[in-house]
């Protein structure tokens, strides 16, 4: 599912709160024992799913070609025909494998953020979504709504799916710029970087420093959460106000919602989640860090705080600029930023890792989430009678 790792730059948050807007009210199954084949799923679902991840695969010629010449224009012809040339079958072949590892890891919180579902349900959904998410303009939003159609499908009640989905994207952001805001710290102290770097880092920490105190403080209180809510609304209805055919969200009534969808969640999991979520965005961050190292670029040329940064700042770009799966945005700031620096002749490394990041982060869920959406659409094997699957979170008394 997009919201643990989303490659899109679609914001998980927002799209689960419009999915969920949009689904409407659940349809009642004819019969609890047999359902008809579309139960479970929103009118209004996704179509043309598996169609558009095929074309979206087969353009991907088009799309290297893009990213090649891109790269040559930036790195020079010479230093992108030698980091192809750099790329073995057997690194080709680790990647790929390392892409099922890191697609893996993403499973785990999406299990923990909905309890019920199992780990083959949410690989399922995941798989299927980041797959769509890569290949589709505006596919976080798409991938999204066929999240919600495919949990709907096995039972889940849409405030359930809700709440993993407001979650699980909220986590996920969070961890990822906590992650950001210390790497840059720790490549500040190591002195690397432009001047402006210690600016950067503190930028960041104090941004992620008030991003946590507001979290806090609307998980604290429900009046809280309202008066924050009209503030953003009148701060919000200026700032569209002056962009035409811009509508304000209506935050008076979406943060207590917001609220109350997390401290029920968060009470009695939020330590496993942590956990989870943690081990997810930094399976992906080693990734990056395995192909530098496979690549010759050892910790005195590249450091893993260096690494990070490079992750971080990709996400970040690809969120602000939102391409399908951060297509030559990610590509542009991994290059820029792991090779800052450092002599030309590294420079076909730096590129070579690179392509191998984005084999197994971008290529590798495309085929294995077309497999997941078929699976989907023909079996009936998991299907559900609709909200059979409601759970009712009761926090564990403290020992």
């Amino acid at each position: 599912m997009g919201t643990v790792s989303d490659p899109s730059g679609q914001d998980p948050v927002a799209a689960g709160f419009a999915a969920a807007e949009a689904e409407g009210p659940a349809p009642t199954p004819a019969n609890d024992t047999e359902p008809p084949e579309d139960a479970g799923l929103p009118k209004d679902r996704p179509k043309g799913i598996g169609r558009r991840i095929v074309s979206g695969f087969l353009s991907y010629g088009v799309i290297i070609l893009v990213v090649y010449y891109l790269f040559e224009d930036l790195a020079g012809a010479a230093t992108t025909q030698a980091a192809f040339a750099a790329i073995t079958v057997a690194q080709v072949a680790l990647f790929a494998a390392l892409g099922v590892v890191n697609l893996a890891t993403n499973w785990p919180p999406i299990a923990i953020a909905l309890p019920g579902l199992r780990i083959r349900e949410a690989a399922v959904t995941n798989t299927a979504s980041a797959a769509l998410s890569n290949t589709v303009p505006e596919g976080g939003a798409v991938a999204t709504g066929l999240n919600f159609a495919m949990l709907r499908s096995w039972g889940f009640p849409l405030s359930d799916i809700t709440s993993e989905v407001v979650v699980t994207g909220t986590w996920s952001q969070m961890t990822k710029y906590l992650l950001l805001a210390l790497s840059l710290v720790a490549v500040f102290l190591q002195g690397w970087g432009p001047e402006w770097i210690g600016w950067a880092a503190l930028a960041v920490c104090v941004l992620y420093a008030v991003a946590v105190v507001v979290l806090a403080m609307i998980l604290r209180s429900q009046a809280l959460a309202e008066r924050l809510g009209r503030l953003s609304d009148r701060v919000w209805g200026w700032l569209t106000g002056l962009v035409r055919h811009r509508q304000a969200p209506n935050l008076v009534e979406s943060l207590p919602k917001f609220r109350a969808m997390m401290v029920a969640l968060l009470a009695v999991c939020w330590g496993r989640l942590t956990t989870a979520m943690l081990i997810s965005q930094l399976t992906a961050a080693a990734v990056l860090g395995v192909a530098c190292r496979v690549q010759g670029l050892d910790q005195s040329t590249i450091s893993w705080a260096v690494i990070l940064v490079a992750w971080g700042g990709a996400t970040l770009a690809s969120l602000i600029i939102p391409v399908p799966g951060g297509i030559g945005v990610a590509e542009v700031v991994l290059t820029a930023i792991l090779g800052f620096g450092l002599p030309a002749s590294d420079q076909a490394a730096v590129l070579a890792a690179v392509i191998l990041y984005r084999l197994a982060t971008f290529l590798v869920p495309i085929p294995i989430g077309l497999v997941s959406y078929l699976y989907w659409r023909k079996s009936q094997a998991w299907r559900r009678p609709v909200d059979s699957r409601r759970v009712h979170l009761t926090p564990q008394p403290s020992s």
